[in-house]
């Protein structure tokens, strides 16, 4: 999933911003019902029809940065707020359709173009098993109320004149969980999604997003409390080239957070363990949720496969919650399918994307301030755990093992369709929804091939500094 910033993602933060920096100042109760104006006064107009309907999608939007669903009545803004307050963690699915900002995109998926040359043979015509074409004044013609769309024709066409179309929401899902509504809506099937987040990068009005958890987040760091911020090592270049890990952690403690630790230390010990683990003819990962979700929804028949070991998120998550079982944890990563993975381990889930929105509703610059010392050690191998490849080379150190990485839900659904027809020669498959890996996460900030060459850098860096302490 390249990141190229598009209007959605400056409209998406510009909410996320607005909504962190009145929750910060104790003001978003107060001012909730004025925010979808000062918004559109703002700028964030002449996407829709109408500033009235312009207003209205903010309004969903504003539900979703406060971790309230979308709705389609007319409940007052302040109300979702209310229990917004009132709650400590969100539950539940986190990626939600906002109706009102589905464009409805036609569902003809087949279409004539001008390129039909009324040919004789009339390929088109004699392959629709419903009889749904016909030739009207020199051109094939679809009748819809017969067409089911099952592309015949469109293959048929010696001219390629026939379109057999997709809507962008549709097209992103590798796992077929978005489809049409009875009133052309996009609709998620809970039981296929994995939550990978293409959906969200993939619909070009935005309509399709994530439900937030700033709000209890700051409540938090607005009450002093102990959090403690787990990051993900993917978090190499997402503030910037010039921005160290050191500025990043002196920015997170700016914010409040007590503690800072990085996952990559707890990836380091997973590697160890997996490579202890047992396999049962080859193994695969359980680092990646959306990955994991794949194999449990779409392969059921291969989790034996799934390694035993917890994600290094949760394995650091179980270790800080033993230590202080106060503690309010937040993992901070590129990844929405974490925030379900950690619904029974970790406090919070804020992406990168979250995180950068509530450095900006502080007026906090992570190129201006000091960094902080690192005292976290993980290896060159705990940091690759961010990108394709990562955990390969990570096992590798510890076992011999015939190994394979999958770049991407479409390449992992291939393996695992050898792999259940029985056709995979490999010890060891890593699965990585997302193109790129962790680096390549829908919660990210920059491009993943910019960010890692940042994290290979960065971990030759830490690598030989490591080396120099031990001599």
């Amino acid at each position: 999933m390249p990141r190229l910033l598009t209007e959605i993602d400056k409209i998406r933060r510009q909410v996320l911003t607005e909504v962190a920096r009145l929750t910060f100042q104790g003001k978003l109760l107060r001012e909730a019902e004025e925010l979808p104006y000062k918004l559109y006064d703002q700028g964030i107009r002449n996407y829709r029809c109408c500033q009235f309907k312009e207003r209205a999608v903010l309004k969903e939007r504003i539900r979703l940065a406060v971790g309230e669903d979308p709705t389609q009545d007319r409940e007052p803004l302040v109300n979702a707020v209310i229990r917004s307050l009132k709650r400590d963690k969100i539950k539940g699915s986190m990626l939600r359709v906002i109706d009102i900002a589905c464009d409805r995109c036609p569902i003809d998926a087949i279409l004539v173009t001008d390129a039909c040359r009324n040919c004789v043979a009339h390929n088109c015509v004699n392959s629709c098993p419903k009889k749904a074409i016909h030739i009207l004044n020199g051109k094939a013609v679809i009748d819809k109320e017969k067409c089911v769309e099952c592309g015949m024709c469109a293959k048929a066409c010696s001219f390629g004149a026939i379109l057999q179309v997709q809507r962008p929401c549709e097209r992103s899902c590798q796992v077929g969980a978005i489809s049409s509504g009875e009133d052309r809506h996009a609709v998620i099937n809970e039981e296929k999604c994995v939550t990978c987040g293409a959906c969200t990068v993939g619909c070009p009005f935005g309509a399709i997003s994530y439900k937030s958890e700033i709000v209890p987040v700051i409540k938090k760091l607005n009450d002093n409390a102990h959090s403690i911020a787990l990051v993900a090592p993917a978090v190499a270049g997402q503030f910037g080239r010039s921005v160290s890990l050191g500025q990043v952690i002196a920015g997170l403690k700016d914010l409040g957070f007590k503690e800072v630790k990085e996952v990559a230390v707890a990836a380091d010990d997973i590697a160890n363990l997996e490579a202890d683990e047992e396999i049962n003819g080859w193994l695969t990962n359980s680092c990646c949720p959306a990955y994991k979700n794949l194999v449990e929804k779409h392969f059921p028949q291969l989790k034996e496969h799934v390694s035993h070991q917890l994600s290094p998120m949760a394995y650091l998550a179980s270790k800080v919650r033993k230590e202080d079982p106060n503690a309010f944890i937040v993992f901070i990563g590129p990844c929405l399918a974490k925030k379900e993975e950690a619904q029974d381990l970790v406090d919070a889930v804020l992406t990168f994307e979250e995180l950068a929105c509530m450095f900006v509703a502080k007026d906090i610059n992570l190129a201006a301030i000091e960094g902080v010392p690192l005292t976290d050690n993980p290896s060159k191998y705990g940091l690759g755990f961010a990108k394709s490849g990562g955990v390969s080379a990570a096992l590798g150190t510890h076992k011999d093992v015939k190994s394979k990485a999958l770049n991407g839900l479409a390449e992992c659904k291939t393996a695992l369709l050898l792999a259940k027809a029985g056709k995979i020669d490999v010890d060891f498959l890593e699965g990585m929804a997302c193109v790129g890996g962790c680096l390549g996460g829908p919660g990210t900030l920059v491009d993943s091939n910019l960010s890692r060459k940042i994290l290979e850098t960065e971990s030759a860096s830490r690598d030989q500094k490591q080396e120099s302490q031990s001599k």
